[in-house]
């Protein structure tokens, strides 16, 4: 087995990979399951160089993995149907691939993207959005295994990348998302919730690179955490000389509704233009009681009065899609019901 980042690198300080891993895998390549118009596949043999490999000293993890889906949806296309893809694995196996989905020109796709992992799932996803494109990438999974997952975002002038990740699975998780805002006008919406118990990790680290005049991007998460469970939030903003007039957003708040359970958050700007607006903030804190005692003193159950308190503060992680209502509506439920399971 190559080596593993470890709690020693800076962007992996609050994550021991080797901890939860085991050298007694058995290596696949990752079994991908399509539903969606199969004229979007293609076969071209695709070279991408993870970008994130200075920006995490990670390269082990990502360097040399194979092919195992290339997504291309044409200019001036829009995709009325979403497609779904589930990236699986079992115990005891290793799963490792790279994704490649390519929006062009003036095109729009929602991809929903689900894994199911039980032993280690390792995999790349790569995603180029041509000028004006859209894509709203919906992700989410179950398992009780292993998940280390590096997502990375070219977006071009005009272009709209809204992604929504519900974070509920595995024993430990690893999200990496690594966004490049390159043309003028390009908007990019990273939101989602973790909803952890009992021993489960998870990990988002966040680099958003503006690179270009008069982006926008915002980094919208809300966490829930119970028993022994630790929950990570690295969000960076990079703003480069050039990028004058970026808006730029960060928002993390946690709830922690166990003593014994931990949530370690590192907001960054690294700013080098001068007409910027951007700001980052973070809370950690106990259910409010105020609340909480007003809904009893009206007859509600406290498990129930809980819920409720619980549902409006994860729901507000959900605002970039308000505009989408299907999806709007279909992640309430899901949170609904994880939070009632």
């Amino acid at each position: 087995m190559s080596a593993l980042p470890t709690s020693k690198l800076e962007r992996w300080k609050y994550s021991n990979l080797p901890a939860f891993v085991k050298d007694t895998y058995i290596s696949e390549p990752l079994a991908i399951g399509y539903d969606g118009d199969e004229s979007f596949i293609v076969t071209d043999e695709m070279d991408i160089t993870p970008w994130a490999s200075d920006a995490y000293q990670d390269m082990d993890l990502w360097t040399g993995l194979q092919d195992v889906l290339h997504l291309k949806i044409p200019d001036n296309t829009h995709v009325y149907n979403p497609v779904y893809i589930r990236c699986q694995n079992i115990e005891g196996q290793k799963s490792e691939g790279s994704l490649f989905i390519h929006v062009g020109k003036n095109a729009t796709l929602t991809l929903y993207d689900d894994v199911n992992c039980e032993g280690w799932l390792n995999r790349s996803m790569t995603i180029i959005l041509e000028q004006n494109a859209e894509l709203i990438h919906i992700r989410s999974g179950e398992g009780s295994g292993v998940a280390t997952q590096l997502t990375q975002i070219q977006q071009a002038a005009e272009s709209k990348y809204n992604a929504y990740a519900l974070n509920s699975y595995g024993q430990f998780i690893r999200d990496q998302i690594h966004a490049k805002l390159q043309g003028e006008d390009a908007k990019c919406y990273l939101s989602g919730s973790k909803l952890l118990s009992g021993d489960q990790h998870c990990d988002t680290c966040i680099l958003i690179e503006h690179e270009a005049p008069n982006c926008y991007s915002n980094q919208n998460y809300r966490n829930i955490l119970n028993d022994q469970s630790r929950g990570v939030f690295q969000g960076k903003v990079h703003v480069h000389q050039i990028a004058q007039q970026t808006d730029g957003y960060q928002l993390c708040n946690s709830i922690l509704m166990s003593d014994k359970c931990e949530m370690d958050t590192k907001p960054e700007l690294e700013i080098y233009a001068d007409d910027v607006k951007c700001s980052h903030g973070a809370t950690t804190a106990q259910l409010d009681d105020d609340p909480l005692f007003y809904l009893r003193a009206r007859g509600i159950p406290k498990h129930e009065a809980q819920a409720i308190l619980l549902q409006a503060f994860i729901g507000e992680s959900l605002e970039s899609l308000e505009e989408s209502e299907a999806i709007y509506e279909q992640l309430g439920n899901a949170i609904e019901k994880e939070l009632n399971a």
